[in-house]
């Protein structure tokens, strides 16, 4: 077993011994030469590093403005989602307020139970029942007329305005 041994390292040394076979130069020529020789394999290496600087400058713009793309639609749909939450909100509230017959400004909450819990309290602070519905369509409130519902015709309406302004 030890004859194999020293066989393979003895061919392992051999073939490392001619590979790394040194000769010197023998003048600055030579010497010039084989530095010329290195300097033109490590050029070919690197013989398109501007191309492929230039490509990866182009694609690191194209992926920027795809990211600044991506963060404008995050943005617009961060704010309509936004705006709806809000709108449902709004509706939400003014629905409530309707149906208990209280001011929209002073319902708090985000629920529909947290809302109507705030309006029976402040139906509860008021001491009375909730207010009617007030009547469909247009009425003379401007008028004095207390609220009265004004007629579809418009002949009403304009002996009211010149009543009230003494218009003959």
């Amino acid at each position: 077993m030890s004859t194999t041994n020293t066989e393979s390292t003895g061919e392992a040394q051999g073939t490392s011994t001619e590979a790394t076979e040194f000769k010197a130069p023998a003048s600055q020529e030579e010497l010039n030469a084989i530095v010329e020789k290195r300097l033109a394999r490590e050029r070919a290496k690197y013989s398109n590093f501007d191309e492929i600087k230039a490509k990866a400058e182009k694609f690191d713009e194209v992926e920027e403005s795809k990211k600044s793309d991506l963060d404008k639609l995050t943005g617009k749909l961060t704010k309509a989602e936004e705006r709806a939450l809000k709108a449902e909100r709004a509706l939400l509230v003014s629905e409530v307020a309707r149906e208990k017959g209280v001011p929209v400004a002073l319902l708090t909450g985000s629920t529909k139970e947290e809302l109507e819990a705030a309006a029976d309290a402040l139906i509860a602070f008021r001491g009375d029942k909730p207010e009617e519905e007030p009547p469909a369509g247009p009425t003379s409130t401007a008028l004095g007329d207390a609220g009265k519902p004004l007629p579809l015709n418009g002949d009403p309406l304009e002996q009211a305005l010149r009543a009230r302004l003494n218009i003959r």
